[in-house]
Parts: structure tokens; sequence; C-alpha cells
């Protein structure tokens, strides 16, 4: 009776042993599957370029090739191409795909016409898509905005599962129509860091707002003068797009070390056809914690220099008063004398 309760005692450990071991095993099965999916950070999509700024005329047809490749060493790829409407709308100029009725006079998709709507890509691969643009013969003069972007899709049929999530890359075109347009631009905020510096460098930041119809690339600079009107230095900005009635902010730098006084900072804006804004501002460099350590260093000087000429003045006194002693003995041994 007790061998048999010991024999069932084992079976019962063998039993949950085996479960144990098939729960184990479903596990490394699932994670293996886990292994072979390709999430969508693992995808690299490359589109050149990824900027195209045109220039057209009511009615006129203009052609475009865009390039995308598949940077993956492993893996084929299935794209899908199509064209969205977007806005810019923050201080980093990211583009949002919008409706046309929210992306509002600056539309573009319609004029858009693509060779291919699906690409295949194998790995390293890189492919060309036709763009054919159509302006209309009523478009507004100003700049349209529309975008090309590419989305990875799962073919039917691939044993491999991939996670395509939310990745996506595109060609984004600024499309300038000519007419009566209106340029614009305010520069609404210009400042340095910090109005005292104690050493360089000098770093500036500057907000632009476009006011004009269409984006507007500025070719931008900053102008130092010393106290003196000596020019120091003439610093390049970044150009960079702005979208019509956003702002960017755009940002300099001084690559100077030393520096003592007031100086001058002048950003030249140059914005459209023979079209500049300016504006000026005053800043210092004062090495303060230098300056502090000179003065207590004169200071230290000048102290030792009062109490060492003190001395070598009360031992001059000292010995004139010797001198007065000794005429005096002297006198007084030349009386007892005579």
């Amino acid at each position: 009776m007790q061998f048999q309760k010991s024999r069932s005692s084992n079976n019962s450990l063998l039993s949950l042993t085996r479960l144990v071991f098939g729960i184990y095993l479903g596990f490394r099965i699932l994670n293996l599957g886990f292994i072979s999916t390709v999430s969508a950070s693992d995808l690299s999509l490359v589109v050149s370029p990824p900027r195209i700024d045109l220039e057209g005329k009511p009615g006129e047809v203009l052609q475009k090739i865009v390039k995308v490749t598949n940077n993956s060493s492993e893996d084929t790829l299935t794209l899908t191409a199509s064209v969205s409407d977007f806005i810019v709308q923050d201080d980093q100029g990211t583009p949002i795909k919008v409706t046309q009725t929210k992306s509002g006079r600056y539309f573009a998709s319609p004029w858009f016409s693509l060779e291919n709507s699906e690409i295949v890509l194998k790995p390293k691969e890189t492919a060309e898509l036709v763009v054919l643009i159509s302006i209309p013969s009523d478009a507004l003069p100003g700049g349209h905005y529309a975008g090309i972007f590419f989305e990875p899709i799962q073919p039917k049929g691939l044993s491999k599962t991939v996670s395509y999530t939310s990745t996506q890359v595109g060609s984004l075109f600024g499309i300038t129509i000519a007419g009566d347009l209106k340029y614009d631009a305010l520069i609404k905020d210009f400042r340095p860091l910090t109005n005292v510096f104690e050493f360089g460098p000098v770093d500036f930041q500057a907000t632009v707002e476009n006011q004009s119809d269409t984006h507007i690339r500025p070719n931008s600079s900053i102008v130092i003068h010393d106290m003196i009107g000596r020019k120091l230095a003439d610093i390049k900005l970044d150009e960079l797009n702005i979208f019509p009635f956003t702002s960017r902010t755009l940002s300099g730098t001084w690559e100077t070390i030393w520096g003592f006084g007031r100086y001058t900072a002048t950003l030249n804006l140059s914005y459209g056809p023979g079209l500049v804004a300016t504006r000026s501002l005053y800043f210092w460099i004062m090495p303060y914690r230098l300056i502090a350590t000179i003065l207590i260093v004169l200071l230290v000087v000048l102290v030792i220099f009062i109490l060492v000429r003190r001395h070598l003045k009360h031992r001059e006194d000292h010995r004139d008063d010797e001198i007065d002693e000794l005429k005096r003995k002297i006198i007084e041994l030349e009386n007892r004398g005579r």
C-alpha cells in the first residue's frame, strides 16, 4: 500500500514535469516566432531628394524623379506610394499631412500623377518613381505643398511576419506658382542667450515669421561691431524653409573667446527679391572674475608697496635719531676735553 502511494506520487511528479516542459517548449516556439518578426524600427528606407522646391506657371506640366532605396540587407519590401497635402504649424518645420480642406489655398495633391503606386524593392535595391505635376490654368499664385509618401505593406503569401506600423518616409514638394506674389517677413525676436558674457563664444537666436504668399528660404547673417565701430565678424546662419504664416528659429554663434566692453550685433535677413529685414541689439563681454582677480593682485601689490615704504621710512627716521644721538655724545666728549 505504501509502495502504491509512492508510485502514484512519482507519476504525479512526472506529469507536473511534463507540463512544465510543455509550457517552456511552447514559450520557446513563441519566442522563435518573435525573433523572425522584423519590427518597424528594423526597416530602413531612404528617399532622395527629401525636399524639392519648384517654380511653375499656370497650365505648365513639370516632371521630377524621386528615388527610394531599401537599405535592409535581408528583407524584400513592397511599398505603396501616395500623395498627400501637408502644412507646417510648429517652430521646427515639421510637415503634417492634411486633407485638401485643411490645407486651404496651399493644396497641390490633385496636380500629381505617379508612374506607379506600388513598388517592390529587394535588399539594397533602389527604384525611381516618375512624378508628373500638372498645374491647373487657374492655380492661385503663391506656394502650394504636397508630399509623396512611401509606406511598406505586407504582400500576400509572405511567410515572414513583418511589422510595418507607422513607417513612412517621403519627399516634400514646395511649388511656387508665378504671379502677383506678396513677400513679407518679420523678425519677431532677436537676442543673445544672455546680455552679459564673461567669455565667448556668444550664442544668438532669432525668430522669423513668414508673412508671404509662399515659403521663403532666407539668406541671413549676423554682423558684429565693437564699441568704436570696427567690424569683427560676419556670421552666416543656416538657410531654413519657412512655411507661409509660420515662424522658425534661426541660431548663430560668434566663435570668440576674449572680449571687453559693449558690442553691437545686427541681423540682416534677405527673404525676397531685393527685400531685407534688419534688427540690432547690444550685448557685453565682461570677464568680471578675471578683472576682479587683477584688481585684487594690484591691491595686494599696492599694500605691500605701502608697507615696505613705511618700513624703509621708519628705518630712515631711526637712523636719523641715532646720528643725532652720536653727534650729541661727540659734543659732550669735546666739552669734557676742554
